[in-house]
């Protein structure tokens, strides 16, 4: 910078950079055809899965995975809560299916 000159603001100070914006969002959207939720009790979805695989309907749990649109490691996790002590899957089973919330 040459000597004697002083920046005190941007170089573009006396250009008029000023505006105003007006946003309106609305208060509460709604969806005309709302799809209430579903929730599965896993010990019947893992009973399903099971009686799927069992009866020949899916060769593994690979091609099951795909057909549900879901991971192989969450079909065998599902898969898993059938080898549950007795007491505890008796318990998770009188909840029902399909459930009212998770």
């Amino acid at each position: 910078m040459p000597k004697g000159w002083k920046l005190s603001s941007s170089p573009d100070w006396n250009i008029d950079r000023t505006f105003a914006s007006t946003f309106y969002f609305p208060h509460k959207t709604t969806k005309a055809n709302q799809i209430k939720r579903i929730y599965r009790n896993p010990i019947y979805l893992a009973k399903e899965y099971k009686q799927m695989i069992d009866s020949g309907k899916v060769k593994n749990q690979s091609e099951l995975a795909r057909i549900k649109g879901i991971s192989r490691a969450r079909i065998t996790q599902i898969l898993n809560l059938l080898k549950l002590d007795k007491d505890t899957f008796d318990m998770i089973e009188q909840i029902g299916d399909p459930m009212n919330k998770k």
